[in-house]
């Protein structure tokens, strides 16, 4: 029988949780527009492909440095307030650049454009954070849901950006306009969101999950948000599992998850997978109209078939990994995209390639997500081991498709594909050190 007490943890845990999807949503939005208006900064600057890739490369430095310091930063603020001052920080740094580029100023935007990385990246951990100690809280895998969110914000920026460049919205008001915007949302979203300290020393509140295994959830001493639920919604007594689990494991003296080689294994499955989802995000259309003979409009068809089917698998990813678990969905996901890649690169028909596209996107779908989760598997050091994984997989997604570039230079594109095979095996082999914990007993 659900106790009062319980339900109201359960509705707490509910309301984080779609808090934390509309920041997910609205992110997603924000990162989105600006890519979708980068053809209309290139006109208006009359820059070269060059010239637009080293102001790809900055913004990608930016990010990689934010990163960097990511873990420290979340520790200090809490999840909560890194993404209140991130949003804000964004609404500052992209508009501007815009506002820059139009003026002229090319130097000052790109410093502008570092800038909205760090504070992006920044943002990205603290929601990713505060996403797996809200997935911890309800008891159910929530992450791929946290990421088809922000797929589908991406996919909506680009039908707004399309929208305003039809209208003939300049670029400096489209993203003005849009940033206020989402800082609004964003502020408003994170009422539902508490601000978990989950490296604090508080009295912590323990349950069992069938998926995560013993659970130490803090919340934040100025939040006002109820301590987050019993799994199920019912509460622990004396005779369950629930009521003397062991503590999770506490960090060490001096703790770096870039000296544990379960969170560095789980960087390479996530960074496997951020690989093969940026590659095509990249190169897929251009590998397609120039290997397989696409139409623009075709190859960006098929792009769009990889996200549709990528996004509508995170959206099921609650269900399946409820019932698979994470090695089944990570080994399955690793296959898929061994036999998309390899199909993509060998068989010639355009029905195989569009064919090849999604089960590409379905494959690549969990390996980011899940490996979110299973970094942030003990909360005691969750903020930094969840640091250290997205630092390795976004390394991958903004770098590893201009090594892609590279050999597509010298080896045309579908062949470069190749490497993304060997790292979808690598994926496979480690996906067991994915594993959930034990429940405790």
């Amino acid at each position: 029988m659900t106790t009062p007490d319980a339900a109201l943890r359960l509705r707490a845990a509910r309301r984080w949780t779609a808090g934390i999807i509309i920041v997910f949503a609205l992110l997603g939005t924000g990162f989105g527009s600006w890519l979708s208006r980068l053809p209309a900064v290139r006109d208006h600057l009359g820059a070269s492909t060059l010239e637009m890739s080293v102001f790809g490369l900055m913004l990608a430095l930016g990010s990689l440095t934010g990163l960097i310091f990511s873990g420290r930063t979340v520790t200090w603020l809490g999840p909560q307030r890194t993404l209140a001052v991130g949003i804000i920080g964004q609404a500052i740094a992209m508009p501007a650049a815009a506002l820059l580029f139009w003026s002229g100023a090319v130097v000052p935007a790109v410093v502008c454009l570092v800038l909205f990385g760090i504070t992006f990246a920044t943002s990205d951990v603290a929601m990713n954070v505060s996403g797996a100690a809200a997935e911890r809280a309800l008891g159910t895998p929530r992450m791929p849901l946290f990421h088809a969110a922000y797929s589908l914000g991406s996919v909506s920026s680009m039908g707004l950006g399309a929208l305003a460049e039809a209208l003939g919205i300049s670029v400096p008001l489209h993203l003005g306009v849009l940033f206020a915007c989402l800082v609004v949302g964003v502020l408003l979203a994170l009422r539902m969101v508490p601000n978990t300290a989950q490296e604090s020393e508080p009295e912590p509140l323990l349950h069992s999950s069938v998926h995560t295994g013993p659970i130490q959830i803090v919340v934040h001493p100025e939040s006002a948000m109820p301590e987050p639920p019993v799994p199920g919604g019912a509460a622990a007594s004396p005779g369950s599992a629930a009521a003397t689990p062991p503590a999770p494991r506490p960090p060490q003296r001096g703790y770096s998850p870039w000296r544990d080689p379960r969170i560095l294994i789980i960087g390479l499955i996530a960074m496997s997978m951020s690989l093969a989802e940026g590659t095509a995000s990249d190169w897929l259309p251009l590998a397609l109209a120039d290997g397989r003979g696409f139409t623009n409009t075709a190859a960006t068809l098929t792009l769009g078939a990889f996200f549709v089917s990528m996004t509508l698998t995170r959206i099921a990813g609650s269900w399946l990994l409820t019932r698979l678990g994470r090695v089944i969905v990570l080994r399955g996901g690793a296959l898929l995209v061994v036999l998309g890649v390899v199909t993509m690169i060998l068989v010639p028909a355009s029905w195989a390639s569009v064919a090849a596209a999604v089960l590409w996107g379905i494959g690549c779908a969990f390996g980011f997500p899940v490996g979110i989760s299973a970094a942030a598997d003990n909360p005691a050091t969750a903020t930094r081991d969840v640091a250290a994984v997205s630092a390795i997989a976004y390394t991958a997604y903004l770098l590893g498709p201009m090594l892609i570039g590279f050999l597509g230079e010298h080896f045309g594109l579908l062949q470069a594909f190749w490497p993304l095979v060997v790292f979808a095996v690598i994926a496979f082999i480690f996906a067991a050190t994915a594993r959930e914990p034990k429940p405790a007993a």
